[in-house]
């Protein structure tokens, strides 16, 4: 009798819990398989900054002077030198704040120090080694980042520069005066309109004046109407009197 008690515990013992084991054992297995959600969903998203272009590397900035044919005048140049070339390089002149400013695109500073100049009216310079992203302008193109170079001059005025591109050197030159009263001469000056342009946008102002002017009066002062001529009797056909004997 306790044989067949057993058989029965061991028999309903296997009916309820192998299944039950069975069950958690496949959902173990189904949670190993499946990824975690937060894990895979950041596959695919890591970028990393392509540098397509070889770099150029700033060895140094260098400004000289020399004698300029007037009294007082000197000629200050500014040159930039480069191993290799800048794939590209902008500059602007900020009037407000007195600053010239020249990015170099794709390019580095190099190891040895540089060093800032004053010649006037350049009193200082300061040196910013940026990343900028090439595709942001375009909508669903991956970021970029290209080195950029960015020199910064601090001026006491801003002079009439020239800009020269050669090989591996990037220069500008203007010309100065150590007379006070001559600088006036070599500022830069803001651009004005041209005065044939506003002599002739004036004209047709004139023009346009005079021509509202004509059509008004005409319209206040309707013609009147045309005096009665007498008819012309030139067309009809002239009889000659018939004489009689």
């Amino acid at each position: 009798m306790h044989r067949g008690f057993i058989s029965q515990i061991i028999s309903r013992f296997l009916i309820l819990w192998f299944p039950f084991c069975l069950t958690a054992n496949l959902f173990a297995q189904q949670e190993e398989i499946v990824p975690d959600t937060e894990e895979s969903s950041s596959i695919g998203t890591a970028y990393t900054p392509v540098n397509a272009a070889s770099n150029a590397v700033l060895e140094g900035i260098q400004i000289s002077s020399e004698p300029g044919k007037e009294a007082g005048e000197n000629i200050i140049t500014c040159y930039f030198i480069f191993r290799d070339k800048p794939s590209s390089y902008f500059y602007e002149i900020k009037r407000k704040q007195n600053k010239l400013v020249f990015e170099f695109n794709d390019t580095q500073k190099g190891t040895s120090p540089i060093p800032s100049q004053k010649q006037s009216p350049l009193e200082s310079f300061e040196i910013e080694q940026r990343k900028i992203d090439v595709n942001k302008e375009v909508k669903g193109l991956n970021p970029e980042y290209h080195d950029q170079l960015c020199v910064t001059f601090n001026l006491s005025a801003i002079p009439q520069i020239q800009v020269t591109d050669e090989y591996n050197v990037i220069s500008f030159s203007f010309k100065w005066s150590s007379d006070p009263s001559k600088l006036n001469k070599y500022i830069a000056k803001e651009e004005k309109a041209h005065p044939a342009l506003i002599g002739s946008v004036t004209g047709g102002g004139v023009l346009l004046l005079g021509v509202a002017g004509y059509l008004i009066w005409k319209f206040l002062n309707p013609p009147g109407p045309e005096p009665e001529l007498p008819l012309d009797t030139t067309d009809l056909p002239h009889h000659v009197p018939f004489q009689i004997w």
